[in-house]
């Protein structure tokens, strides 16, 4: 059996052939998964990255910027910047200043005791007060010590000495209590030796003393002073009980020794 076509059905025919390749030529390839990853591996890492899940309509990545970070200056301050103060030292204590070499004072004198540890000390500060220096000359010094230090330091023997001391190479002077010269009677035991007969004056017993510990005998004068006055001749004889046999010794810082004037002996 022949069909024949009407003029019709052929122009319908080719009309719809022509559509269908009119929307073949206009629909964009789809990329392949294989070339998609080959490029996006080739992307510079510094673009930012595509949102994952997230695809445009025609089916390829949407690309989203990321934010850049904002540098926000801080605001000066008004007026010029504080300066934190310096912090305060804490205060040192005050040291007292070092006597100099040879000094005829307490602070340059040390002393060491008659004992096993025999350490040498310098007569502490606080304690200098009840010192006095008689005398200095020659490399040796004469020093006593006050009723009230006595009593305060706890000494033994009393106040019944004048204390010796020689000058060091150190520039100090030591009192060395092993030793012989370190002290001698003071001029009020001196005069008990002249009581007792001893000594015709407490001069005479003071340099005795002095030579028998070995201190220059000539210094005497410049180390404890020239001591009581010597009576005149004629005056009271040894241990005579008379106002002219009496000497008298002040409670001061001299503690000097001193007869009765005769002009008061009536008294």
């Amino acid at each position: 059996m022949k069909y024949h076509r009407s003029c019709f059905a052929k122009t319908a025919t080719l009309g719809s052939l022509a559509l269908a390749l009119t929307l073949i030529a206009c629909t964009p390839a789809v990329p392949q998964a294989s070339t998609s990853t080959t490029k996006a591996a080739l992307i510079d890492p510094l673009l930012p990255s595509s949102e994952p899940g997230t695809a445009d309509p025609a089916g390829g990545p949407v690309l989203f910027e990321e934010p850049a970070l904002a540098i926000v200056p801080v605001p000066a301050a008004d007026g010029p910047a504080a300066v934190p103060a310096p912090a305060t030292p804490a205060p040192q204590p005050t040291a007292s200043a070092d006597a100099e070499a040879g000094e005829c004072t307490p602070g340059n004198i040390d002393i060491q005791r008659h004992d096993q540890v025999r350490a040498i000390n310098p007569i502490p500060v606080n304690e200098q007060q009840y010192y006095t220096v008689l005398g200095c000359a020659e490399g040796w010094l004469a020093f006593s010590i006050s009723d009230e230090g006595v009593r305060t330091i706890g000494l033994d023997g009393g106040n019944a000495w004048y204390n010796i001391a020689t000058l060091q190479s150190n520039g100090r002077y030591l009192t060395d209590y092993a030793q012989r010269w370190t002290s001698v009677y003071n001029w009020e035991f001196q005069g008990f030796a002249v009581r007792n007969g001893e000594f015709a004056t407490a001069q005479e017993a003071m340099d005795h003393e002095f030579a028998a510990n070995g201190i220059p005998v000539r210094l005497r004068e410049q180390l404890v002073g020239a001591g009581p006055a010597v009576p005149a001749p004629g005056g009271p004889a040894a241990g005579e009980c008379t106002p002219a046999n009496i000497d008298i010794q002040r409670n001061d810082t001299v503690r000097a020794i001193k007869p009765i004037p005769t002009e008061q002996q009536q008294y």
